[in-house]
Parts: C-alpha cells; structure tokens; sequence
C-alpha cells in the first residue's frame, strides 16, 4: 500500500489550522499542524513525500536560524513559506535560502493545493534519487581495488588496451574485470557505467 503524504503545518492561528484542513481534503494527505517551530522541529521524521507550509512570523520561525533549520529539516522537504506581509525582501531571502515558493495570506486554495501538489511531487523526486543513490554507492562499495582502477580508466576514456599498459596486467585480465565491473554495478553498458561514475562526483 502507497505510503501516504504528509503535509506539515506550522501555524499559530486556530482559524488557519481549519482553513488548511478544509483547502487541503481533497489531496487525500496524512495533515500534521504545530503551533511553534520547535515543537515541528523536535517531532519531524523525514519521509518519502512530504512538504512543509510555515508562516515567517510564527515566534521562532522569524529568526534566521530557526529559518535555516526549517529549510535544512530534512533532505527531501520542501518548504513552502506564508506570510500576511510578505515584504519583497523576505520573499527574495526566503528563496534564497532554499524555500520551494512563498505564498501570501490570505491563501488562495487553488494556489495552494498546485504549490502543495508540485511540493509533494518534487519531495517525492528527491526521495526516489536519494534512494538511487544510496543504491548506487552501495553497489561501489562492492568493487575491488583493482576494479576501482580500471573503473577510473575507462572514465577518463582509456581503452582495455591503454588500461592493460597502465596498470601492467593483460588485456584478457582488464576485459575480465570490466565484465565483473558491469555486472556488480547493474549497467548494460560503457556510457551507464560513465554516467554512474559522474554522477557520483557531482
């Protein structure tokens, strides 16, 4: 069964809490509302899809650190900042600091629900390249030493012959070891496995 998303809320206003309620039904999500930066910082558990709304001027939330908290709270959390006076300056630093959009109150539930979609959607995303990417360095893990070098050759485009020369092994033994390298990293081919590599050091 597919986990459901959560949608995180950090509001000190009741009226607020039921207005998001009622905006948000029909997306069929997991709600969690907190009154105080804090108290969502101390009970938050990243998950696979999920998104923050935290109006700027709930007390804590105000202050640049307690903002780079929220922004920084988990890896795949988008956050999605509201304010009753977004002044530009506010808007452009909250962007800058990595907030995923900035609406203004009152919040318009049609806008909402899109920027709260393409927030979950794009939470979802990151979960599923993270993923990948543990994935990916688990299966690294896994190469020999050896396999390391070769692996570092045929990136810089060297051929098994060029690589046999470098590393003072045969050609057989370099083309033997490139087949055990494509089959431990799951690639099907020379540009998956240069792919794989650059990536790794992006």
């Amino acid at each position: 069964m597919k986990e459901r998303s959560v949608i995180y809320v950090v509001d000190n206003n009741n009226l607020m809490h039921w207005l998001y309620q009622e905006m948000l039904r029909e997306l069929e999500v997991t709600l969690k509302i907190f009154i105080s930066a804090s108290q969502f910082l101390d009970s938050y558990s990243p998950g696979s899809s999920e998104c923050l709304i935290c109006d700027v001027h709930v007390p804590e939330a105000g202050g640049r650190q307690m903002q780079r908290e929220l922004l920084q709270a988990g890896p795949c959390l988008p956050v999605i900042c509201v304010s009753a006076q977004p002044e530009v300056s506010l808007v452009v630093n909250a962007i800058k600091a990595g907030a995923f959009d900035f609406l203004e109150k009152p919040v318009n539930g049609v806008r909402l629900q899109q920027t709260v979609r393409n927030a979950l959607e794009h939470s979802a995303n990151l979960h599923d390249a993270r993923l990948q990417s543990e994935a990916q360095q688990a299966r690294l893990a896994l190469l020999t030493p050896r396999e390391r070098e070769i692996v570092e050759g045929v990136v810089a485009g060297l051929s098994s012959r060029e690589i046999s020369s470098e590393l003072g092994i045969s050609v057989r033994t370099v083309e033997n070891h490139r087949a055990r390298i494509v089959e431990k990293l799951h690639v099907n081919s020379t540009v998956e496995l240069v792919h794989l590599i650059c990536n790794r050091k992006r």
